[in-house]
């Protein structure tokens, strides 16, 4: 099994569990347990576990303990969390974008 490695745009990008979690994190902007991310995602324990420490190695999140629960929350004090925000925010609310003009249809044609 290859090791992800988040210090890589390309190897992030690349794995989609570890998109969906930070995803997930930064949407919910609040410290989460693995099995919340996990059903969340629609993935299962084990794979978000691996894929939870891997973003914490690479210091994309942090975990917190709450009572004998360990929560998990993004790390804003890095740079690239806050430009991966951006980006969801600019994906999910284009700035200019219109509806797709549909072609083919006989109410096109005068």
């Amino acid at each position: 099994m290859k090791k992800f490695e988040a210090t890589t745009v390309d190897a992030f990008l690349n794995s989609k569990v570890a998109v969906a979690v930070l995803r997930t994190l930064i949407q919910r902007d609040m410290p989460l347990p693995i099995s919340r991310i996990a059903k969340e995602i629609r993935s299962n324990y084990v794979t978000v576990r691996k894929h939870v420490r891997y973003l914490e190695e690479a210091n994309l999140i942090n975990s917190v303990d709450y009572g004998k629960r360990k929560l998990y929350r993004t790390n804003m004090a890095n740079e690239r969390i806050s430009v991966f925000k951006n980006f969801i925010e600019a994906w999910n609310n284009p700035k200019g974008w219109r509806k797709p003009i549909e072609r083919g249809t006989s109410s096109d044609i005068p």
